[in-house]
């Protein structure tokens, strides 16, 4: 059995719902399903990922949506729904039905319609990590579906067209997405699961709605704020992840660890280099006050000269020696002829 999924990140296995469904379903009822992390939608019949594929003597099976998976492998005998009662069952779908009517719309919204989010996270994410030419195709697709899904879910509240940041069918998402929130925290209570200590359908399809709304680094995080307000939906998903997909974690972590010691590094370097620095003026030019005193001396009296000398004052002064020289000579030689 083989599951081609979208790559792993934000210490997920994988950022898509759909995918994380299947990888944690798959967990829960023990099938040796071993993920593919293709980023390739192109040859999914339904043109994104999840792709199961199970090859057998007589078969081979694709599957694309998570209840037919879920069948296939009830067949092959991994299931996680055969000690519910009758009840339990029919609480199970009635819960999913409303997952997938409140807070699957609501991701699509917050992921693909919310312009901020739309443009500086989502479609970037996915250009990187789709093959060359695909990241610029189907990002603008699923946008595309998003924006199709909303608009026939809430038409009736549509301002001129408009289903975008701050308007009427935004407030109507995030209010329906957090109904459906608290209503599973308070059903969750303290369990460690919704039907007690053993995982299930249910259990695998809300990890698969809530833990990239929780993890992904949003830049419009409204809605993954009130997600961190529900205690006990924050508690499950931190469990599941690290009961069932340890190894991502810890490599999430260790990741993280790195980038935070190689920024402490930095800082610690950029520390350093300003204690090293002079703290003011005074103390950057003090140790060549001396040197820079002699060299201005310099400089001016060369000045000075050059100045007397372009002007004449040199010649007049040294004609005024000349003379006083000259006369002291005369004398000299007048008293000579007295004393003869």
């Amino acid at each position: 059995m083989e599951l081609e999924t979208w790559s792993e990140d934000w210490g997920l296995p994988s950022v898509e719902p759909e995918c994380l469904k299947a990888l944690a379903y798959a967990k829960f009822c023990g099938a040796p399903i071993t993920q593919k992390q293709t980023d390739n939608p192109f040859w999914s019949s339904s043109g994104n990922l999840p792709v199961f594929s199970h090859a057998s003597s007589t078969t081979n099976t694709k599957l694309t949506d998570f209840s037919a998976i879920v069948k296939h492998l009830a067949i092959c005998n991994y299931s996680t729904d055969h000690n519910l009662t009758a009840k339990q069952r029919a609480e199970t779908d009635a819960f999913i039905n409303l997952i997938k009517e409140k807070l699957s719309p609501a991701l699509q919204y917050v992921f693909w319609i919310d312009t901020k989010n739309h443009i500086e996270f989502s479609r970037q994410w996915y250009c990187k990590h789709l093959p060359f030419p695909m990241g610029y195709y189907y990002p603008g697709r699923y946008h595309q579906q998003a924006v199709r899904l909303i608009e026939s879910l809430y038409s009736q509240y549509t301002e001129f067209g408009e289903i975008g940041n701050d308007t009427i069918v935004e407030t109507s998402v995030y209010k329906s997405a957090q109904e459906c929130l608290t209503l599973l925290d308070n059903r969750l209570g303290d369990s460690p699961y919704m039907f007690g200590r053993s995982p299930g359908r249910l259990d695998a399809v809300m990890y698969g709605y809530l833990a990239p709304l929780l993890k992904a680094p949003l830049p419009n995080n409204a809605l993954q704020n009130y997600l961190k307000g529900c205690s006990n939906l924050v508690r499950f998903v931190v469990k599941v992840s690290q009961n069932y997909f340890p190894q991502t974690v810890k490599a999430w972590d260790d990741k993280n660890n790195m980038e935070e010691e190689k920024r402490q590094k930095k800082n610690n370097e950029s520390k350093k280099k300003k204690e090293k620095q002079p703290d003011s003026e005074e103390d950057l030019t003090w140790p060549n006050e001396t040197r820079n005193k002699v060299i201005a001396g310099a400089v001016a009296s060369t000045a000075m000269l050059g100045y007397a000398y372009h002007s004449g004052l040199y010649d007049i002064v040294r004609n005024i020696e000349i003379r006083i020289v000259g006369d002291d000579e005369d004398e000299d030689y007048v008293d000579d002829d007295i004393e003869d």
